[in-house]
Parts: C-alpha cells; structure tokens; sequence
C-alpha cells in the first residue's frame, strides 16, 4: 500500500475510475507532488483501505482508478470518549490532532464555568468543521480508516445530565485526587474522561461531575496544560487497557 492517504467521504468503489476535485485534488499535486501512474491509498472511514494509481493529473483535478478493497483496522479494542474543556488558539488543533493518532472514539468539546472560549451557534459550526478537517488529517497520517466522531460543542452542566444515564466507565481529572489510573483498574473497554480548559473546572463542576459518576482521578504531582493532560492521560490509558500494552 502506498504511504500516501487520502480520506474521501465515501463510498469509495472498487474497479472505478473515480474524480478527485478541489482542495484534495491540489494537495496530490502540489503538496504530494504526485504525477500519472503514481499510487495513493484511499479510505472512507469504514475500516478499509483502496489502492489506487493516478490516470490523470491536472491544476485542480486528479483521476484515480480505484483497486479492490482492503480490509485493515487499527482500531483499539478500547473505546475512549474524551470530553475536552476547549482551549484558546491552536491548543484545541494540538488535542484533537494527538487524541486521534492515540486512537479516541469520539471528542465532544465543552464548555465551561471558566471557559475563555466563547462560541455562538455559526462559530461553533465552522470550530467543529475545521477541528473534523484536524483529524482526517490525523487519520491520513497516522493510518487509522475510522475517523473520531467530534461532536458540537455543549454546555458542561448539560452534558453531565446525559452522562448520569451512561454505563460507561468515567473520569474527571483533578489535582491531588487520592485515586490514580492504574487504582481504577475495573474500567470496563468504554470510558468517559472529561478534561478542563486552561481555568480548570470550578467546585461546582466537581461536585456535579462526581454527581454524575465522573471519579476524580489524579495525574502525577505537576499540574499540567490542558492539551498536555489529555494526551498523557489517553497515552496512558491505551498503555493500561488499549492496544499500547
């Protein structure tokens, strides 16, 4: 299989010749560099994987001829939910981005009592179409065919009325909590973990996660960034219940 992926939302067919158009089509030219008779790798986003060969190359479209479907997922067997306080600037690209390649099922953005983000309906909109475009870029590189489900940005006390109703295992991470990951040890293979923006999360926040059955969890004696939390902690989990052991 080529090196070089390209997510296209589907369905991709196989013995096809298929049209590649736009952004897409400008990034195997230009940024790929690739030319007639090169290969490329397609996925959809169904755990497969397409070979294909370019037939035709032009300034802003790209032909393919598409070979027959490989089955391949790298998918961990542990399911992981991150509920992701959002940051300001780039920090919330650099948790999306990370989180993918690590392997998450889904991100939901949240707000909070100490959110500096403020995002109306329109911004919210376009926030979670580029922070979608951050993690097929992830997926392209990392290899991963499943692209993480990233939700609409929701309000932390809403959110955790939903939770209540969830059989998933969940975390809340907070400074000083006597308990650790490694002490959780009965998580089951779905797992919540909710993670807060740079302010962190107020008292209140607490008491209602833990309301909710979010167990506080503490990570180490360094308080650390928000976008450095949820990638440590997914790390870890995938070390103690995923497919990094």
């Amino acid at each position: 299989m080529s090196k070089h992926r390209i997510y296209i939302e589907g369905p991709i067919k196989t013995g096809r010749l298929m049209t590649i158009q736009g952004e897409q089509a400008r990034y195997i030219r230009r940024v790929l560099r690739l030319r007639k008779d090169d290969a490329l790798t397609l996925f959809d986003g169904t755990n497969g994987e397409f070979p294909a060969v370019i037939k035709a190359a032009g300034k802003d479209v790209v032909e393919v001829e598409v070979g027959p479907r490989i089955d391949r997922s790298v998918e961990s067997p542990f399911s992981i939910t991150l509920l992701q306080g959002i940051s300001r600037g780039d920090r919330m690209d650099h948790v999306v981005q990370k989180a993918t390649e690590i392997g998450v099922s889904k991100i939901v953005p949240v707000l909070t009592d100490y959110s500096v983000v403020k995002l109306d309906e329109k911004r919210a909109a376009k926030r979670v179409q580029h922070w979608r475009a951050v993690a097929v870029g992830a997926c392209e590189q990392s290899g991963r065919n499943r692209i993480p489900h990233i939700e609409s940005p929701a309000e932390l006390v809403s959110l955790l009325g939903h939770c209540r109703e969830s059989r998933t295992s969940r975390i809340i991470l907070k400074p000083g909590a006597p308990s650790t990951l490694k002490s959780t040890g009965g998580v089951n293979l779905d797992i919540t973990v909710l993670i807060g923006p740079e302010g962190g999360f107020s008292d209140n926040e607490y008491e209602l996660a833990e309301a909710a059955g979010f167990l506080p969890v503490g990570f180490g004696p360094r308080i650390l960034r928000t976008e450095t939390a949820a990638i440590a902690v997914l790390a870890a989990l995938q070390t103690l219940h995923g497919d990094f052991s």
